[in-house]
């Protein structure tokens, strides 16, 4: 008898030992579902009671009163994991019955040291703890599956297991022990089922998540197990032309070795497998395997796919958007009826050209104006008139050479940037040709007489306006002459030059006399028309002049050193004002400053800026710098670098005079910008449908690229609520305020 007891007390110990182990190496491989490690602790509680109770019965001294006590231990740990596990399984908070539960087992720890000699007592109260659980199981798990709803009965059982222990005593100890492990087996082996079936769901759970963030994804989703392709989703299909990844795959084999794209795939695959990198990125133009052509980004990282590795790859598809940049940044720099390059692309073609006075670089400009066009438009009606101008435009196109630049100024005029000064006579006696021969619109001939103006650089002005200006003279004094004539505009660089140093001399003493201050034109949402910022402008109060517009002189401060000094000075005088306007009203919103590309592209330009902020105490949100493209025409990467360090001491930048420029949509992508200002040339005509579209596009792209777009030169309700619905989010212009004195703009402040 005494081995068949003793047979029976290490089956109790070793099935919930052994149940523990097995609930504990499924937790560890998915730790939420700790309802399995409870019962796991619970099991090893239940095992340390029996060892010590057996202990104590046994009166070994010393021992016998420690056995005791880990007894009371375990049970406590016992009931209160157990009771842990089924309410988590539950999904009902255990905090409501922790209280209650410790309680319990207080009383629990008491009846054992009243009971020495029975455990009558320690019968009843977990008796009665477990056989209520069992109820409270029955109650949580009634609309659930079988498995769990059969939890409650066993747990009554098990509480009912210990009316062998009330009518036997200690001798019939092994019994109930023996019956309670195996109830405890039981309901192991159920909460193992739960647990399984519960991580069977998340699994399907993630794998549904995982198709429909691929299979409705618009970008396609490609998994390389390499060479092969794996996986596809329909977004990536589509891209390449096929309608299944086994197509695809196919496709991509027979392409392996002799593809780019496929050169790339298997360099970043190794890349991201060797553990140089991450995560890669790279695209461009692409040739899909119809032959045709797509603007391309991927995105690859490492993954585990059926055990094995594999390289996931992105896809996103940019030709939409690039073929809309580059049709919105065409429509902006050519003209619409001739398809030749606009005024603004002469202008930033002759800033090229005369960038500095050391720039000893030659270009002439030459400017023609068909004489007395709009009587002929009168005459012969605008469709000939402009059938007149695309033939014109053509003859001047073929006839000057590709070393000319051929551009349409607006209406009848046209203008030619040469750099090759050596063959001037060549270009005039073409020009004379062009002009002697007959246009001819249909199966009729038109004869024009032109005037035509030439001015070169630097002979006849330092600049990229001035030797606009001077070329326009010199056509407008052609206009003088009957006929088609020719005329060179008149030296002038000493006069320039003279002018020049008299502007920086004056300047000089602006700067040095604080002459020069800031004006403060408000911001506002285009919704709601509340506040949002204001626009630092430079203002010259010259003594005995007035004001003086930034335009003047500015571009002198650039030609100089001065610029710098200038440009420190008035952002000192922004942060300055910042911090009144903070102490005395308690806050402040955003205020832009306009930066020189030469002071952007100095190499201390963050450090100053940062020690700027920290001088006067305002937060870095509060000062914002407004550039143009110039800047990184200049030096692209160094562009890049200063706003990248800007975004770092938490100053946003802004690109000012959008749609002013020539390169502006090439750089959007490049460069970290928060804010698009969009110029008041292109919101003046608004709301006509073309200027809308126009804006209307820049906005779209902005929103890809998540910037703000600002409606620069907003005067009427018409340009608000046309900029408004293009989707600007903020306006600026004198509708709302021109721009007015620290003081005045400091009430905008209080509303």
């Amino acid at each position: 008898m005494n081995q068949i007891q003793s047979l029976m007390y290490l089956m109790i110990m070793i099935i919930p030992v052994f149940i523990g182990i097995t609930l504990l190496i499924v937790w560890r491989h998915d730790t939420t579902q700790k309802f399995v490690r409870d019962f796991a602790l619970s099991n090893f509680a239940f095992a340390v009671v029996i060892l010590s109770f057996d202990l104590y019965l046994k009166k070994v001294e010393p021992y016998s009163r420690v056995a005791f006590w880990t007894a009371v231990l375990g049970a406590i740990l016992n009931i209160l994991y157990l009771v842990s596990s089924i309410t988590r399984l539950a999904g009902v908070p255990f905090k409501r019955y922790q209280n209650f539960a410790f309680s319990i087992l207080l009383f629990i720890a008491i009846g054992y040291s009243q009971a020495v000699h029975t455990l009558g007592v320690f019968g009843v109260i977990s008796m009665s703890i477990q056989t209520g659980l069992g109820l409270a199981a029955i109650f949580w798990f009634r609309n659930k599956d079988n498995v769990r709803r059969s939890l409650g009965p066993l747990l009554i059982l098990l509480g009912c297991s210990n009316l062998i222990i009330l009518s036997g005593g200690d001798k019939v100890m092994h019994l109930q022990g023996f019956l309670a492990a195996i109830l405890r087996a039981v309901i192991g082996f159920l909460f193992l089922y739960s647990a399984l079936n519960r991580t069977r769901r998340d699994i399907g759970k993630s794998m549904d998540r995982f198709r429909m963030m691929t299979e409705q994804s618009p970008q396609g989703v490609l998994v390389f197990d390499y060479p092969k392709v794996v996986y596809s989703n329909e977004a990536a299909q589509k891209l390449y032309g096929h309608t299944s990844t086994a197509q695809l795959n196919e496709a991509y084999q027979r392409r392996e070795g002799s593809s780019a794209d496929n050169d790339e795939f298997r360099y970043w695959h190794h890349q991201l497998h060797q553990h140089q990198l991450d995560i890669a990125t790279w695209g461009g133009r692409r040739t899909r395997f119809d032959g045709k052509s797509l603007s391309l980004t991927f995105t690859a990282w490492r993954i585990e796919w059926d055990g094995a590795p594999a390289t996931q790859v992105l896809i996103t598809d940019d030709t939409e958007l690039i073929e809309s940049a580059i049709a919105l940044h065409h429509k902006e720099t050519h003209d619409e009826l001739t398809g030749l390059p606009n005024r603004r692309v002469l202008i930033a073609h002759l800033n090229k050209y005369c960038y500095t006075d050391e720039n000893h670089f030659s270009c002439m400009l030459t400017i023609l104006n068909i004489n007395r066009f709009k009587l002929f438009n009168q005459g012969k009606g605008h469709a000939i008139g402009d059938q007149v101008l695309i033939e014109f435009a053509r003859k001047l196109t073929e006839g000057v050479g590709a070393k000319t630049e051929v551009m349409r100024l607006g209406g009848d005029e046209f203008g030619l940037v040469s750099i090759n000064l050596r063959e001037i006579d060549a270009l005039n006696a073409k020009l004379d040709a062009i002009c002697k021969e007959p246009i001819k619109v249909g199966e009729r001939d038109f004869f024009i007489n032109v005037a035509i103006g030439q001015a070169i650089y630097p002979l006849n002005a330092l600049n990229a306006d001035g030797l606009l200006r001077a070329a326009n003279a010199a056509m407008h004094q052609a206009k003088q002459i009957p006929g088609t004539s020719l005329v060179l505009a008149e030296a002038r660089f000493e006069e320039s030059l003279t002018r020049a140093m008299e502007q920086e001399q004056a300047l000089k003493s602006a700067i040095l006399n604080h002459e020069i201050c800031l004006y403060y034109q408000p911001k506002v949402d285009a919704h709601t028309h509340r506040l949002v910022g204001f626009e630092a402008l430079a203002r010259w109060i010259r003594p005995g002049v007035g004001i003086v517009s930034p335009v003047e002189f500015i571009a002198v401060a650039e030609k100089t050193a001065l610029i710098s000094d200038l440009g420190t000075m008035l952002l000192a005088d922004a942060c300055r004002q910042i911090a009144a306007w903070t102490a005395e009203y308690g806050d402040c919103v955003p205020v832009a400053v306009n930066v020189s590309p030469i002071q952007l592209l100095n190499a201390n330009f963050v450090q100053m800026i940062s020690e700027l902020i920290q001088a006067h105490g305002i937060p870095a949100r509060l000062l914002t710098l407004e550039i143009t493209e110039s800047a990184a025409i200049n030096d692209m990467v160094q562009t890049q670098n200063q706003i990248q360090n800007l975004l770092q001491l938490g100053i946003k930048v802004a690109m000012d005079d959008f749609g002013t420029g020539y390169s502006s949509l090439s750089m959007l992508r490049q460069l970290p910008l928060q804010t698009l200002k969009i110029d008041r040339a292109l919101i003046d005509p608004l709301p006509a449908p073309d200027a809308m579209a126009v804006v209307t596009s820049i906005c779209q792209i902005a929103k890809a690229l998540d910037m703000q777009v600002v409606a620069e030169g907003i005067e009427t309700e018409l340009h608000a609520d046309a900029a408004k619905s293009a989707g600007c989010h903020e306006l600026q212009g004198y509708l709302f305020a021109r721009p007015m004195t620290h003081q005045d703009a400091g009430r905008w402040l209080l509303h």
